[in-house]
Formats: structure tokens, sequence, C-alpha cells
């Protein structure tokens, strides 16, 4: 069977039945850490979770990326987990980009991830995070996907901080080479650091304004494959809201800060839910 046909079966089992995504192993039970990180966005929580979102993106070259993703998280145990995110709706719209061609719509690429946090390198208040992700090239158009067979090393440092409130800081370090790829495509060697610090705003409550909490992410993009203008930042400040102990809604807004290349993102807007299963 070929990883096309692996990538594509998983996909079905996993959206009919199964949720998995950014979920990571901790040390006490699913349902204590589900209560302690009602947002389910610290990656050392522990909790199953279906993760549905909207994004939209603008490159600088003026293309615009919708994508509707399906995204989720299962533990299997206290130290491991698995995740995945896939655009089930993709659409490329060239109309505004300096070479129009047609809009092309279809699924993208699955993107799965295993992660481990082993217990000797659990502390009190900080955590040490290593996985593998894996990019397969499961779209259904080459525009919406490379086909290549992307792994991405990655490792992830948390640390609880007080600022506002209890929150943290997670510093997320990951690597992409492909590990297989047709004839012409591009190679692939990049640094991606995702950086997070979770601002509490206000506890938990009925009100409108309980429940509210910020988490402003950092990414720092460095490409060993290009010969100039290697590097990109991008900042995107999520502002989110606990509505329930099992469902939390959010918006993300990002903007390039630096843009080196014409593919470098100008513009995103994220909107999605996070259920606690």
């Amino acid at each position: 069977m070929r990883l096309n046909d692996i990538a594509i079966l998983m996909t079905v089992v996993l959206s009919v039945g199964v949720t998995i995504t950014e979920a990571v192993a901790g040390e006490v039970p699913a349902t204590k850490v589900t209560q302690e990180d009602d947002t389910g966005t610290n990656p050392a929580g522990f909790a199953n979770k279906f993760t549905p979102f909207y994004t939209y993106t603008e490159l600088e070259n003026g293309l615009e990326v919708r994508q509707l993703m399906l995204s989720g998280s299962i533990a299997f145990n206290k130290d491991v987990s698995v995740t995945y995110d896939l655009p089930m709706g993709e659409e490329i719209d060239f109309s505004g980009s300096l070479a129009p061609a047609p809009t092309v719509s279809g699924m993208g690429d699955l993107v799965m991830r295993f992660l481990v946090k082993p217990p000797s390198m659990q502390f009190k208040g900080s955590s040490h995070i290593f996985g593998m992700e894996t990019t397969f090239p499961t779209a259904n158009d080459p525009a919406l996907g490379g086909d290549a067979t992307i792994m991405t090393p990655m490792y992830v440092y948390v640390k609880d901080v007080q600022i506002t409130g209890p929150g943290f800081i997670a510093l997320a370090n990951l690597y992409d080479f492909d590990l297989f790829k047709s004839a012409g495509e591009q190679s692939v060697s990049r640094y991606r650091g995702r950086y997070f610090a979770m601002i509490p705003l206000a506890r938990p409550g009925p009100n409108l304004l309980d429940g509210l909490y910020l988490l402003p992410e950092v990414q720092a993009v460095y490409d060993f494959e290009r010969d100039d203008n290697e590097f990109s930042l991008w900042i995107a400040p999520e502002l989110g809201k606990l509505l329930s102990k099992k469902l939390v809604m959010y918006v993300k807004p990002g903007w390039g800060v630096i843009k080196d290349d014409l593919t470098d993102r100008d513009f995103t807007f994220e909107l999605g839910i996070r259920y606690f299963m």
C-alpha cells in the first residue's frame, strides 16, 4: 500500500470515529488535567479534544488560502499522545496574486504528530515534551499541497508562570525535512519556532466577560533552502472564552512582521472551538 493510500485510510478512520490532536500526555489522570487546563491551550495538558477551525491566509504575493480544518486529540496513556490536522476543505484563490490563475479547491495535506512526555523530565512547574510530526501528501490537487512526505522532529518546553493569574509560556522548536518527494519537488529544510504565553484575563463565570484569556503566539521560520531572504516572523494574539467546562471558543488574527519572501504570510485569521470529549 502506498503512503498516500495509508494516509487517506487513516484520515477516514479518524474522521468517522476517533479525534486526535494537540493534547500531550501528563502525569495525572486526563479528567483532572482537563479541569486544571480549562482552555485546552497548554501543550502539557492531558485531554481528549475535538478542535475544528476555519482559517484565512493572505500571502505577500496576494494569494489567498481558505481552509476548514478538522483537528482533535487523544491521549493513549499518561505519557503518549497522537494528534492530527486535516484541511477537509481548502481553497486557494489566485485572482489577486502576481500570476493570476483559476481558483483551486479540495482536500489538503494531512498532518499527524506523535508526542511523548517522559515522566523523568517532568518537574513541578515545568515540562519537557518530545515528538515527531509527519505531513502526508493527501491533497487531491498539486496546488493544495506538495508531493512530499515531510518529517518534523520537535521539542517543546513548558513553564508555569504567574502573569495576570496562573498561566504558562511554551517554546516549541521544530525542524522540517523531506523524507520522500517526487522528482522536481523542492527540497525541504527549515526551522520553525512557535512561542506562546498564556495570559488569563478573567475567571470562568456566567457573565459575558468571564472566562476570557489572551494567548499571543510568535512564529519564527528560517528556511535553509533559500539562497536569500531566509527568515520570516509572524505574530498572532489568540483571544478566547471559556463557554463551559467542555467548550472554548476563540478568534486569532495574525500579521506578518518580517516578510522577506513573496510566499510569507501577510495577514491571517482563525476562528475555532475546542470541545473536550
